[in-house]
């Protein structure tokens, strides 16, 4: 029909989700390249741009997984998912228990290709120790004393890993646990008939040996190497080497197997991350701000497998894949270095990442250099920039650019003779006008202090200054880098 508006197919990357008017929209595809949100406490991030963005996802039919810092977050989420009649898509994690998923079996027992390797499985334990190790004051991606420590725990547990698949059955911390707790403590125990009686490492080992001896030579060989390290590497480590790497795991394990979190991680499953590809939009309602640890081991198991999910997502033989996002306000509470690795290649299996946080130095905190910073933001395409100070108005305005402006100054001057007593008539005066062009910032550092920051004072608006990727918004006869859009909060 003539002058009718194409409708384009579910998902279609060109999907307005946000229309911003005169043309300029936010879409499908800006959303999958990532977004960044910054502003400070109190200026308006999350019930300005957030909330803005959070209509547009879900009216749209995004699916998703929201972490959670704060106490108040599930009842806002309930709130935005009622408002566009999401609400039956909710899934609500929280300490009762009524959602579970076990991550370890989820991984062992996953039916495609590269399913059930150790690797695999150790990778998610190793996420939860990063966090378990920041929570205690030490730095991710340490060097030395602490590599050596890194790397010892990491060999322990792909072994714990290791053992119990060799002996066909199923991958649960509590038997990890077991297996440490009876290994033996020097070589002569080893021999010992009482020690090979009463330890789940010694039946383990001996189990495994026995499933695995009609196995293909390179699965026996794998067996092999696991069963000398709990037979003769582990036991002539030194007493306090061994300590400190069983205690270690015991940290690791520890607030997956006692509550809230054991009901959630250590029992069967009823969600798991892929239920947010039909739609699902699950919160993990264990909030930092109150469970502390235990609340951040709990949404950074989720976030991980999460991630890994998305990456594993096929594009169909037709159509798109429905969009899922990953979103965390107050973002500095889960960001980990393999972010910027899951940013770089989420768009092509329709993953959305939102994060907010107060500045750069929120995260710099976190990931330890500015180099590991910048790489996950320049994987967050678009970004909002709310009222903010410091550092990150210095780096806002860098990312806008500069421009050429023609600048005219002025100069009137007058001299006078002092050694003689010429009357103002005799006076010199001069004048003049010069141009020249200079190069200075589309938006000055100072402007991002006064923007507004929403409730009674300013009306109930919150502006944000936008940069969306490199495109170019119109302004007139300009065209410039970046938008100002104010946010309604009622």
């Amino acid at each position: 029909m003539p002058g009718a508006k194409c409708q384009l197919p579910e998902f279609h990357p060109q999907t307005v989700l946000r229309d911003w008017g005169g043309g300029q929209a936010f879409r499908l595809a800006d959303a999958q390249t990532g977004v960044c949100v910054f502003g400070a406490t109190g200026s308006g991030k999350t019930s300005g741009p957030a909330r803005h963005l959070a209509y547009g996802y879900l009216a749209a039919g995004f699916g998703g997984l929201v972490l959670c810092a704060k106490k108040e977050e599930r009842r806002q989420w309930q709130q935005w998912a009622a408002e566009t009649r999401r609400e039956d898509d909710l899934v609500i994690v929280d300490s009762s228990g009524t959602w579970r998923f076990n991550f370890l079996e989820w991984e062992a027992s996953r039916p495609q290709e590269g399913g059930g390797l150790t690797i695999n499985i150790v990778a998610i334990l190793d996420e939860i120790a990063g966090a378990i190790a920041n929570g205690a004051g030490k730095s991710e991606g340490g060097q030395g004393d602490n590599k050596f420590w890194d790397d010892a725990l990491h060999h322990m547990n792909t072994n714990l890993v290791e053992l119990p698949i060799f002996a066909g059955l199923r991958v649960s911390l509590p038997l990890m646990r077991s297996i440490v707790n009876s290994a033996p403590q020097n070589l002569d125990q080893t021999l010992d008939p009482k020690w090979q009686e009463n330890s789940a490492c010694a039946a383990i080992v001996r189990e495994a040996d026995k499933a695995t001896l009609k196995a293909s030579e390179d699965l026996r060989a794998d067996f092999e190497e696991c069963r000398n390290y709990w037979l003769q590497e582990y036991p002539v480590l030194s007493e306090k080497t061994r300590s400190i790497i069983a205690l270690s795991f015991s940290m690791l394990v520890r607030p997956l197997i006692t509550r809230p979190l054991r009901k959630l991680f250590s029992a069967d499953s009823n969600i798991t991350p892929e239920d947010t590809f039909n739609g699902k939009i699950i919160i993990v309602d264990l909030p930092v701000q109150e469970f502390r640890l235990a609340g951040k081991v709990a949404n950074l198991a989720w976030k991980y497998c999460f991630q890994v999910a998305v990456l594993r997502r096929m594009q169909p033989g037709s159509g798109y894949l429905r969009p899922v996002f990953l979103w965390a306000d107050e973002a500095q509470n889960f960001v980990t270095r393999f972010d910027a690795e899951y940013q770089a290649v989420a768009r092509s299996a329709g993953g959305c990442t939102v994060f907010l946080t107060q500045n750069r130095e929120s995260y710099r905190r976190v990931l330890g250099n500015s180099d590991a910073v910048d790489s996950l933001l320049g994987n967050l395409q678009a970004k909002f920039f709310c009222q903010n100070s410091g550092e990150t108005n210095e780096w806002a305005a860098r990312l806008l650019g500069e421009r050429w402006l023609k600048i005219t100054s002025t100069n009137v001057g007058q001299s006078r003779n002092e050694t003689t007593l010429a009357g103002p008539e005799q006076a010199s005066h001069n004048s003049g006008v010069s141009r020249s062009e200079q190069r200075r910032f589309y938006v000055e550092p100072s402007v991002f202090t006064t923007l507004k920051r929403g409730g009674a004072l300013h009306d109930f608006q919150v502006e944000a200054i936008v940069y969306n990727g490199g495109h170019l918004f119109a302004n007139g006869k300009e065209a410039l880098p970046y938008k100002l859009i104010t946010f309604n909060q009622r």
